[in-house]
């Protein structure tokens, strides 16, 4: 159903339609003459602007704001030529965001069909109460928050497929405005969608989604509120005990540097280095290796500290182990290389075991020297995440062994 919104601006009755017209009225109400009228924003503020035949364009301020529902609502603020506020005027329509200094919203007619009309907001976004909720902050200094559809994990990270080598990744909000369409409420998906990269900004990790023209300083960023972690399958950011935001990463040993670098996303490297600490990377005793310390984001003179846990057990008839360790949500990929030193000689390995489909397999290849005995090799790995998050487990024992045609390499 139609909705207007009337006011008083510069001696003029003017009523603003859903439909995209603005109407002057006479004292009676009839119709005087009519045009279009369209958001109009920047560093200023944001308005409604239109424009009459045979005159300028004029504009007016705006109150913005998203309803429980998530549908925008405006106001007409007082200011010179508007002697009062109008009524709050709430619009039906379908929230796009892909920038994160602006937020725009297609309305939609009474079918819940979305039209060609949409309107352009300035805005700063970002998510300052968690995962579940985004901010809008408007150049009036007013701000106003979008609800998403899930009270966790409504924010994900993943790859943006189309953005090339500097910019692959992707960071989501699942949300949804909520018409009414012939007396039924509608639930409409927003498209709410951040293209870039994971940077560090004021020793903080953000989504960066471009830089100055240095290509240097992040001048559009998402920020997101809570504690970055190290897991086995990269990093979250935990807020309130439970994990909000999964991102990815994979582990690799640095032999220059003894230790374990952690690479963040899918983008090409911008700078960062996110490295587990020396105290983190080689500790145990009687053949048992166990990774859970500090680490740190580093880039330049920036920093973040961030806390470690990533358990990775072994226990052997004697030697020492260097491998790498990589992940992915909802499966496991661990790969096993280099020297394994035994009393009796060494052996040279490239081992892997993987979950695929719910299927264990293990394939590689290894390489006796001086050897005689048989080798049990336990690896356990258990991710940290709580509930909300990756559940990951697993308990894996291979055992190698010289066959009837050579070396062996097999789940017991």
């Amino acid at each position: 159903m139609p909705t207007n919104l009337e006011s008083q601006i510069n001696n003029r009755r003017l009523r603003f339609g859903d439909n995209g017209r603005v109407q002057e009225l006479d004292p009676a109400g009839a119709v005087l003459r009519e045009t279009n009228w369209g958001s109009l924003s920047g560093e200023g503020g944001n308005r409604l602007a239109f424009t009459f035949a045979g005159e300028a364009q004029q504009s007016v301020a705006l109150k913005c704001a998203f309803n429980e529902r998530n549908q925008l609502t405006l106001q007409i603020v007082a200011q010179p030529g508007v002697p009062a506020a109008s009524a709050t005027w709430t619009l039906q329509g379908k929230i796009v965001v892909d920038s994160v200094t602006a937020i725009a919203y297609a309305l939609v007619d009474d079918n819940g069909d979305v039209t060609s009309r949409k309107l352009t907001f300035a805005a700063k976004l970002d998510f300052p109460k968690g995962n579940a909720q985004l901010r809008a902050q408007f150049p009036d200094g007013s701000e106003t928050y979008i609800k998403g559809l899930k009270e966790s994990r409504s924010l994900t990270a993943g790859n943006y497929a189309a953005g090339g080598d500097l910019a692959r990744d992707l960071l989501a909000f699942t949300a949804v405005t909520g018409n009414t369409i012939d007396g039924q409420v509608e639930n409409m998906a927003a498209e709410v969608k951040f293209y870039g990269r994971w940077d560090l900004h004021q020793n903080s990790l953000v989504f960066v989604t471009h830089y100055d023209t240095t290509g240097a300083k992040p001048v559009g960023y998402v920020a997101i509120a809570g504690e970055v972690k190290g897991t086995n399958v990269g990093l979250i950011i935990e807020q309130n005990g439970s994990a909000a935001l999964q991102i990815r990463g994979t582990y690799a040993w640095n032999k220059n540097t003894l230790g374990w670098d952690l690479n963040v996303g899918y983008s090409k490297a911008a700078g960062i280095e996110a490295r587990v600490s020396a105290n983190a990377a080689i500790a145990g005793k009687n053949g048992t290796l166990t990774f859970k310390g500090s680490a740190s984001l580093k880039k330049g003179t920036q920093a973040k500290d961030l806390t470690f846990d990533l358990a990775v057990d072994y226990t052997t008839k004697g030697g020492k182990l260097s491998f790498q360790l990589s992940g992915e949500a909802g499966s496991y990929a661990v790969k096993l290389s280099g020297d394994f030193a035994i009393s009796n000689g060494f052996v040279k390995f490239a081992i892997t075991a993987a979950d695929k489909d719910g299927k264990k397999v293990v394939t590689g290849s290894v390489e006796f020297g001086y050897y005689t005995q048989d080798s049990d090799l336990k690896l356990s790995i258990e991710a940290v995440l709580g509930p909300n998050g990756i559940q990951l487990k697993l308990d894996l024992q291979f055992r190698f062994y010289w066959g009837p045609t050579g070396p062996v390499a097999e789940l017991p």
